[in-house]
This record gives C-alpha cells, structure tokens and sequence, in this order.
C-alpha cells in the first residue's frame, strides 16, 4: 500500500496532490479489479470546488471491450441517490413548503397508521428513525412490468411499525420512498422532474439522469452490471427501482462530483446554487446517535470517524453496482468510487483511502477488562440480529442468515471483523481504529447491540440459526427414510395391508409436499440474495399452499396415534412413522415461525 507522510490525523492535514492521487488510485484500483474479476471501476475526487482527479478503470461492456470513461460512463449509483432525495426534502424546508418534524401524514392523501404514540416526521425519516420493518418490495424488479406508480407502490407495500419513532436506527426503503412522493406532493411535480429541474440541472449534471426510462442520447454511455460466478461475468443492462427516490440516479463521476461539491460550499457549485448554507449544515450536522460517544446518522450521510478525521459517507449498493461516497469536511475533499461489479467489500478503498493520505497515528487501544465484566457477559452474551429485519412477513426468514453471536471473554469480543475492549461498563472500543460499540437493556427488557448507526436486538435460542438449520436438516433426512419406506411397502404390498401402504403413502408425500414447499420458498431468497429482486407474488401462493399442510399433518398425527393405540404394524415402522409425524408437524411450527403460514407477506 502506498502511504505518504502527513500530519496527525486529529490536526490540519497536507492536501493530496492530484499526482499522488492518481499513484494511489493506479495502484489499488486495477490490482482490485483483478483479484475480485470486477468488470469496470470510475473514481473522482474533489478538493474544495475543484474537481481534482477523475479516472476510470476496466470496461464499462467486456464484450465490446467499451473501457470506462470518468466523464462519459454512467453508472448505477443505487441508494447513493438517496442523498438526492434528502437533498431535495431540504431544498423544500428550506422554502418554508416542509416541516421537518410536523407528521407526515399532513402531506399525504392516504395516512400512515398511528401504531404509537408518536408520529412519524421527515426527520425521522431522514435518519431512518420512522421504525418501519424491513421490507424487500422496495428494491428491484427484473420486469418493468411490475413497475407501479409512486403512490401505488407505497400503498400495496407499506410495511408495520414495529419502533416507537426516533428509538432505534433501522435502514428502510419504505421510508425513503414515502419521503419521495411526499416531494411530490408538495411540489406537484413528478420526483422523476423535481430532481432533474432542482437538483440536476442547477448543479450542471448535464450527464445524469433520474428513473427508470433511459435517455436516447444516453444508451451507449451506460455502463452494464456484471456479477462473476463459476469463472463467468454474467451482464445486465439494466436495473429497474421498484421505487425510483429509493435509488433514483445514473451518473458519471464528474457530474456526481459537482454534487458533492456543492455539499462542500454551501449548496452552491460554479455560481450556482441548489439552497442557502446553513440548510447545507442541517444536512451535515448530527441528527440521531444511540449512545453520546458513538458515531450518528446527519441527514442521509452516516457520521463517523475514520482515523480521527470525520467523514460523512453513504454506500449504495444494488445486484450489479457498489458505489460509495464520502465527504471529508474538515479536509474539504470529496470521494465516489464507483464499481460495476460488486467487490468483498465496498468500503475497503475508502478505509485504504483515508489510511494512505489520513493515517491514525494514536496508539492501539490497550483497555484491562473490568473486574466485572463478566456479569455483562452473562446477560449480553448470545445471538444478535439486526433491527433492519422484517418482523410480520415471510421475509423474516432472512434475518436467520445475518445473525452475529457476541462472546465476551475478559472484556473483549468481536465484531464485524474488528477487535474491541471494554473502556467503560457496557461500552467497548475498536483496539485499533474510531469504532465503538455498546450494549444496552430497554424498557421492555430487550436486549441491544448498537454500533454506530446499526443496531442489533439479541433473539432467544428457538429464533436462531442453532435450531432452525439442523432442524431443517434433520427433517429432511427423515423425509427421505420415509421416501423409501414408502417405496418398500409398495414393493412388498403382499406383506402388507393397504390401510398401511396408504398411510405411508400419505406420509411421504406430505414430506414431498413440505420439501418442495421449502425448497420454492428459498429459492425466492436466492433470487433475492443473487439479484435484490422479492417476488412476493410467489411468496403469495407458498403462502396459500401451506395452509394444506395443517390438515395433512393432522392426518398423519392421528394415524401414528392409532397405530400406537391398536398396534397395528411392527414396532419399528410405528416408531419410523412417528418420527415422520414429527418432523411434519416440525415443519408445520417452521412455516409458521418463517411467517409463511398466517403473516402478512
């Protein structure tokens, strides 16, 4: 890694020259692209008003071997055009036509149900503090012929409130959505048009364009998105938003630069400006934490320090694009990376970035554990999940892939890949960086894991991947036995009496039945884990099949019941059968605890 000398990082430091950015970026950006078969990258930095470097990296379309081009490729920034959004909530408070903190359902002509006490505002959605659950039908489509207006949208998928506003960080793209057609509402015009009239044109983004329609004179320019699996890339020319203020913008860098120049200076860019400075500020100032020494949500940006310097960030990220942005106040600089192929991890080259040309020189933390620290393990030790997850629909199944188990051993743990010490009861700190992380109980008695802007609530035994993995596991390979029990009855149906075969029949095709039934419903998470896209209509139907799988299993239950009571077979078919039996009824409490049987979807 390239490292060149500075001043300490909590002080004034040199500016990057553009020569040494372009050592830096030549370096890392084609040795990235290698390792990780990334098809393309775009990179711009801006120092002040000035836009100081620009480059891009690999192909914007391998077969035709089209290389990227800073000023001409456009690419899918996904929800880093979320910053758009909140940009433009901003330019219409500051008119006097928003109100921050009055509840939102002012501005709406359908209304958000009251499910607390406290009303949802902008501000909460800002700082995704509104306490939505997750929800994945505000991603992508891969036909745009799903596509529903604005308002359609909102209504046929709103989500429940599960966090009594401004409580708990939780993500959600249900919120921004709202935000945008609340711009629409106060504007009466289109977002699509809002943005490209307020906030495109203004700032001289002559190359960009909002939606889902894609220009004419644009189509050569536009960057396709690959994935690369089993030694292929796989292209797609185009993603479609299922809600476009979610993830409304394609753009080059260097139009996406005089954005980000723009939040440097005050709203304004070459003379022009989008809203007065102090707006500009709002957006920049801290607006929700949940622990006073840990790192908060300002308006749309993640607030946090990386190497003592404080950077206001955001990723986006979506099937086939990784784009992350940072504004470094202090040093006036502005960075986008832009890749058209998802990497590991989408925020390695800001942290190479600021450790480069920002390094930390404090010494690693070296904290004793507390002499009590091992009482707070014993209440906080366990499985976590994230508080963006869904709740009351089938996409709860998700939340069993993202959980973390926390281990504190003599004030230590870790997480997220990070080591972390235990300075003062409950709160830990990163041994060799800006991070902390702490743990707290609420009113409820809930337990929580929050770091930074994320947080985590711990789940008991039955909702984790402990039980619900094998269990699956050790059902399945019990269905098989049953398969072929089912098999070599009918075979030998002369040994047999038909009430038997026929029970065993039944049996196994329930067993059938319930894998298939699994099986299709996590394919649906595959094709979301692969490509952000829900089908929720498919989740529909599982939803209604399983509902056949009571009175099935209800079936065998009495059958294996019976045949205990009367000893009708051998013993040891009654205790296969019985086993069978539970492992459908197993299968019954999995559809139920997954939401497929009986949640909202």
């Amino acid at each position: 890694m390239l490292v060149y000398p500075v001043q300490a990082a909590t002080g004034t430091t040199s500016q990057p020259a553009p020569a040494d950015l372009a050592a830096f970026f030549d370096a890392q950006l084609p040795e990235q692209l290698a390792q990780e078969h990334i098809a393309g990258a775009t990179v711009a930095v801006v120092q002040g008003s000035e836009l100081v470097f620009a480059r891009g990296y690999g192909y914007a379309d391998l077969e035709k071997q089209i290389p990227v081009q800073a000023n001409e490729t456009l690419f899918f920034i996904g929800s880093d055009g979320k910053l758009f959004t909140w940009t433009a909530v901003m330019q219409l408070a500051g008119q006097g036509k928003l109100d921050l903190h009055a509840d939102v359902n002012q501005y709406l002509d359908f209304e958000i149900p009251g499910t607390f006490p406290e009303p949802i505002t902008l501000h909460h959605l800002m700082t995704h503090t509104a306490g939505f659950e997750e929800d994945f039908n505000s991603l992508l489509l891969d036909d745009p012929r799903n596509l529903l207006p604005l308002r359609d949208h909102l209504l046929r998928n709103m989500p429940t409130r599960v966090y009594p506003p401004g409580t708990v960080s939780a993500y959600s793209n249900y919120g921004t959505a709202l935000a945008g057609y609340i711009i629409e509402r106060v504007s009466g015009q289109s977002y699509e048009a809002y943005l490209s009239e307020n906030l495109l044109q203004p700032l001289g983004m002559t190359h960009s364009f909002v939606g889902n329609a894609l220009p004419g004179q644009f189509v050569t320019d536009l960057s396709k998105g690959y994935s690369y699996n089993n030694g292929r890339y796989q292209p797609l020319d185009f993603e479609w938003t299922a809600a476009v203020p979610c993830a409304p913008v394609r753009t080059t860098v260097t139009d996406l630069s005089r954005f980000m120049i723009a939040h440097l200076n005050g709203g304004c860019v070459d003379g022009s400006c989008i809203m007065p400075t102090e707006w500009v500020d709002q957006i920049h100032s801290p607006q929700f934490s949940h622990h006073p020494q840990m790192s908060s949500m300002a308006y749309g940006f993640l607030d946090m320090r990386f190497n003592g310097q404080r950077v206001l960030w955001h990723m986006g990220e979506s099937a086939r694009f990784t784009t992350i942005l940072a504004l470094i106040p202090d040093q006036n600089l502005g960075l986008v990376v832009s890749y058209n192929t998802p990497p590991a991890d989408g925020r390695m080259i800001l942290q190479r970035f600021m450790d480069t040309f920002f390094p930390d020189t404090r010494p690693p933390l070296d904290a004793q554990p507390l002499v009590d620290w091992a009482d707070r393990a014993k209440t906080f030790n366990g499985m976590y999940v994230p508080a963006r997850s869904a709740h009351t629909t089938a996409q709860i199944a998700v939340r069993y892939t993202q959980a973390i188990e926390v281990e504190i051993e003599q004030g230590r743990l870790t997480f997220a890949g990070w080591d972390y010490r235990e300075t003062e009861p409950g709160l830990f700190r990163q041994v060799d960086g800006d991070r902390v992380l702490a743990f707290k109980q609420d009113a409820d008695g809930k337990r929580w894991l929050v770091a930074g802007p994320l947080a985590f609530f711990q789940v008991p035994w039955f909702e984790t991947p402990i039980l619900v993995f094998p269990l699956i596991g050790v059902s399945l390979f019990v269905f098989l036995t049953s398969w072929i029990a089912g098999l070599v009855i009918t075979l030998r149906h002369k040994t047999h009496p038909i009430a038997e075969r026929r029970a065993w029949w039944l049996a196994a095709g329930l067993s059938l039945f319930d894998v298939a039934l699994l099986g299709w419903f996590f394919s649906v998470l595959l094709t979301l884990a692969d490509r952000f896209v829900y089908h929720q209509r498919m989740v529909t139907i599982i939803s209604v099949l399983s509902w056949l799988t009571i009175p099935w299993t209800l079936t065998v239950i009495g059958i294996t019941v019976s045949a205990w009571r009367h000893e009708k077979w051998a013993l040891s078919r009654r205790i296969h059968y019985t086993l069978v039996a539970l492992s459908t009824a197993a299968f019954v409490w999995l559809l139920w605890s997954l939401n497929v049987l009986g949640g909202n979807l």
